[in-house]
Parts: structure tokens; C-alpha cells; sequence
């Protein structure tokens, strides 16, 4: 009796399988929603799963000789190394997914803005053009130009398409910022820079910041460091004005800071609500691999 009884106990799963089992099923249940909203998104792109993804074999070129790849290379690293690891075999379901635009299959603006024209049956060139007739226009700004705007700007809303609470709605005007509206200096590399643009719309004898994008070179790659509408002037197309006027900056590849870009990157293809991903996916942004073959080497990839 006495064995069969120890017999028992030892079919029991011990407190230690049993936790370790308990903790696989919680992360199943904690990443199901994360599978399935990928899943979703992939097959707008008629893709089954990650591993059927294209792969942007990209460089920062680390070595340019001017003082700026010290700063740009590594921040631009830090910025898409998670997407690097998604085309690892071991990567793993929290891993982000790049959405780029692979600015080599374009060879002009026209292009692109045909492609966005069919994907949208014509609705983002028409906003566009909609913000232009309300008097809208874009340029070039110095960082840190226009900080009390971009600051009442960003608090425009009290909500953004990543579903996160916007502290400067919450906490009101500052009156330590300024608008210095200082010039926009042109960068010393063509090939590692931080550019501002932003949008205006005439305010009297002033002029009102609209929408605000900060793109960030290294390289091969352009990445959208930031990009931003005020609320009140969503409807009137501003932000799809900016992206095509950024977007035909790039393509239009005359000034050398635009040129020998091969892939602009926009966050991921998980991030934030459908709004955003339709966003992306109306402007031609795809779920991308990307491969860094020049990333610093002392970078954990």
C-alpha cells in the first residue's frame, strides 16, 4: 500500500513544474492578443506570417570621416536594432516590425504619389491638396525653433493614435517656452543629419505651427523620429500635406541630403491603434526586415 501511494504522489507535477507551466500559460495568454493583432495586419499585406517578409540590407556607414556619425550612427542604431532582431531565427513575439518605404522602388515622387492615390482611391492626395488651398505650407525649421508651439501642439489633443495619455494636455500652458524661430541650419554631412520640418497656416500677421515632423539620417536609412498633427487641424489634411512634401523632398533627390536614401522607416507594424497602421499602410509603408551590416560593434544586436 505503502508503494502505491508513493507510486501516486510521484505522477503529481511538483510546485516547480507546476509554476513553470502556470507561467508558459500565462505568456501565451498575455501574448495571444500581440499574435493575432500581428497576424491581422500581416495578411492586409497578403503575408501569412513574419518569416515571408522582404529584407532591407541597410548601412550607417560608421566610418564617414565627419563628427556627426559619432552621434547619428549609434542613435540610429539604438532606434532600429529591435527591428534587426526580427528577422533572427530566434526572435521572439514581442520583437517589433519595421514598416518602411523602400525608396528604390520609386524613381520619382509621381510615382509614389500614384501608389498612395490607388491604395487611398485618391482621399490622401486630395486632403493634401485641401491643406494647400486653406493656405497651408511646410518648410524646413531650426530644433528647438518653435518649442512653445510644438509644445501646444503636442497638447492638442489629450489622446494620440498609440493610445497615450498626452502629459501636456493634462498639465497646460508653459510660459518658460518660446518660439525663437530661429533658421533651419543645413547639416555639415549630407549623409548623417537630423532634419525639422513643419507646417503653417497664416494667423494674422503671424503664422500658426500645424503639424511637425523630425526625420533623422544615418546611412542608407531615414527614420521618422517624430510626427505630429494639432488636433484642430487634422480634418483640414495638414498632416498628409506634410508627408507628401517630405516625400517629395526625398524622391525628388536633388539636394544631397536626400540623396543615396534607400529606406525610410516609420515605427512598426504593431505599434498603436488602427488609425496609425492604416496611416502607414496608405502611404506605402510595408512590414520590413531590416538588416544592419555596418551597426557598431559595440551595440549588443
Amino acid at each position: 500500500m505503502g508503494d502505491s501511494i508513493l507510486a501516486r504522489l510521484s505522477s503529481v507535477p511538483t510546485l516547480g513544474r507546476a509554476a513553470h507551466k502556470a507561467k508558459l500559460l500565462a505568456r501565451r495568454m498575455f501574448l495571444w492578443p500581440l499574435h493575432a493583432l500581428r497576424k491581422s495586419r500581416l495578411r492586409k499585406f497578403g503575408l501569412a506570417r513574419r518569416s515571408a517578409l522582404s529584407i532591407a540590407e541597410l548601412r550607417l556607414v560608421p566610418d564617414c570621416p565627419c563628427p556627426h556619425g559619432a552621434h547619428f550612427v549609434p542613435l540610429s542604431w539604438g532606434a532600429v536594432k529591435a527591428f534587426a532582431r526580427a528577422g533572427k531565427p530566434t526572435a521572439r513575439a514581442l520583437t517589433p516590425t519595421a514598416m518602411t518605404i523602400d525608396l528604390e522602388q520609386f524613381p520619382d515622387f509621381a510615382s509614389w504619389r500614384k501608389r498612395v492615390s490607388t491604395l487611398t482611391q485618391g482621399k490622401y492626395h486630395r486632403s493634401a491638396n485641401k491643406a494647400r488651398r486653406l493656405g497651408y505650407t511646410s518648410r524646413f525649421v531650426g530644433t528647438h525653433s518653435y518649442e512653445r508651439s510644438l509644445y501646444e501642439l503636442t497638447g492638442s489633443k489629450s489622446r494620440r493614435s498609440k493610445g497615450v495619455l498626452v502629459w501636456a494636455a493634462i498639465a497646460g500652458p508653459r510660459s518658460d517656452l518660446v518660439d525663437s524661430k530661429a533658421p533651419a541650419p543645413w547639416p555639415e554631412c549630407p549623409r548623417h543629419w537630423r532634419l525639422n520640418w513643419g507646417a503653417f497656416q497664416a494667423d494674422g500677421s503671424d503664422e500658426r505651427l500645424a503639424a511637425f515632423a523630425m526625420l533623422v539620417r544615418a546611412g542608407d536609412l531615414v527614420w521618422v523620429q517624430s510626427f505630429i498633427g494639432h488636433g484642430a487641424a487634422l480634418t483640414d489634411g495638414v498632416t498628409k500635406m506634410l508627408m507628401f512634401d517630405v516625400m517629395e523632398w526625398l524622391l525628388a533627390r536633388r539636394d544631397p541630403c536626400a540623396q543615396g536614401v534607400r529606406c525610410l522607416v516609420h515605427g512598426s507594424l504593431e505599434e498603436g491603434a488602427v488609425g496609425l497602421f492604416d496611416w502607414k499602410r496608405y502611404l506605402a509603408f510595408k512590414p520590413t526586415i531590416l538588416k544592419v551590416v555596418d551597426h557598431p560593434q559595440n551595440a549588443r544586436s
